[in-house]
């Protein structure tokens, strides 16, 4: 007897605390069969129609068309008091292959190089992506399918009636802006380019009668010492990494009707001295990157459509500056405005989308003077079939990355498009 009530104690004990916790694995995997073309001119001379063409085209399954390829698990246990403690983890795959790395194409390292910049690599670029933007418009197939290992989500922290406080790797609140004002909500196919989507640090988020506030910090540094013992005297040299960001995002939703904007900060520093075995002579060089971007979104839905609507601008200075000398080598600044509007309409189980993006990038000198300026158009069709509410069909057929960059006397520098045509199966478990 006295057995049976400790095993049935012990019953309670693990019953008591599985009402207090929970743990859930979940996934999704979208593969679509689909053709990609991007198409390249540099003009020679002031012909336009003379120059070297190049064209790419690829052709087959591809994994993360609507949304990137995930196992992921999420968890909470209440600690009482309204308070709980949460985690999310995501794991980003290749459907087609099942594999977990996946590196850039060559397009995507293509339109960091050459877009507006006409192949002059900024210093900074070890943050090309955020630096450029809209330059770095080949990335954007990067928007749902290049999230791969646990670098999708990783968080843990605490939530409550204050909303909740996470540390690890989120999105941003410009980010998550843009994709409830996308018709798309940020798909490979989409005309929304011009976003830094996660960012390692702490993260708040909290809804208070239908007004949403989102915010994040972050700051890494590192430094690596080399102590020199050749020297006479003995000498350190030292080289430091820094960067740091913050954001803030604010939404207001009621019904069918949404609205926001979003503001976040970009800081990254390297800055190391060149020196010899026997001498630290030399000088002590910093690259410094910064990118500001602002942007403001909204939906509403009618019942018949819905219809949506963003502007985001990103404005990037990358510097590199001889710090003995206190002198600034090289300095460029962009400036990146993007608007997109988009319609889904609804047909019982079916759905037709729509969207139009216009892109405007303008590059400038060390002295201010226009160096480049460029524009472009994007546009993106579709159609969903759902089957249930985990698993549904689609169909895109689209052009991204549209731009035309000219110098600033008119003359015709680059001009670039990717045209997409898919065909995808999307299911969550």
């Amino acid at each position: 007897m006295k057995k049976s009530l400790i095993a049935i104690a012990a019953l309670a004990a693990v019953g008591a605390a599985s009402a207090q916790s929970s743990v859930t694995l979940y996934g999704l995997a979208d593969v679509y069969a689909g053709q990609s073309k991007q198409t390249v001119d540099l003009p020679v001379g002031s012909d336009e129609t003379l120059g070297f063409t190049s064209k790419t085209k690829s052709t087959g399954f591809k994994s993360g068309g609507l949304q990137g390829s995930r196992i992921g698990v999420k968890g909470v246990e209440d600690l009482g008091n309204g308070l709980k403690a949460v985690f999310n983890y995501e794991l980003g795959f290749n459907a087609v292959n099942g594999n977990l790395d996946r590196s850039l194409s060559a397009d995507a390292v293509e339109g960091v190089l050459y877009d507006v910049v006409a192949g002059a690599a900024v210093p900074g670029a070890m943050n090309a992506a955020g630096m450029y933007g809209l330059v770095a418009a080949g990335l954007n197939g990067l928007n749902s399918a290049g999230n791969i290992g646990f670098n999708r989500r990783a968080v843990v922290g605490l939530q409550g009636d204050f909303g909740s406080v996470l540390l690890g790797r989120d999105y941003t609140p410009l980010f998550n802006l843009l994709n409830a004002s996308t018709a798309d909500a940020l798909s490979s196919f989409d005309t929304t380019n011009l976003k830094t989507d996660r960012v390692n640090g702490v993260h708040y988020a909290g809804n208070f009668s239908g007004v949403g506030v989102q915010a994040f910090a972050s700051y890494d540094k590192k430094t690596v010492s080399l102590f020199n013992s050749a020297l006479a005297p003995a000498d350190t040299i030292n080289a430091q990494f820094k960067s740091q960001g913050y954001g803030l995002g604010v939404s207001y939703a009621n019904g069918p009707f949404m609205v926001g904007a979003a503001a976040q900060y970009f800081k990254n520093d390297a800055e190391s001295l060149l020196a010899t075995i026997t001498s630290t002579s030399g000088s002590q060089t910093r690259a410094t990157a910064k990118t500001t971007e602002v942007g403001v979104g909204g939906s509403y839905d009618f019942g018949p459509a819905q219809l949506f609507a963003n502007y985001v601008q990103q404005r990037t200075k990358g510097t590199t500056t001889d710090v003995d000398a206190g002198v600034t080598t090289f300095a460029a600044k962009t400036k990146a405005e993007e608007a997109n509007i988009g319609v889904k309409v609804p047909f019982g189980a079916a759905s037709l989308i729509a969207e139009y993006g216009h892109n405007r990038v303008k590059a400038y000198n060390a002295d201010g003077s226009l160096a480049r300026k460029a524009k472009g158009n994007d546009w993106l069709v579709g159609a969903n079939y759902a089957f249930s509410k985990r698993t549904d069909v689609y169909a895109r057929v689209g052009r991204n990355n549209d731009l035309k960059t000219r110098t600033a006397a008119g003359d015709l520098a680059r001009s670039g498009k990717t045209e997409n045509v898919a065909v995808g199966l999307r299911h969550k478990f």
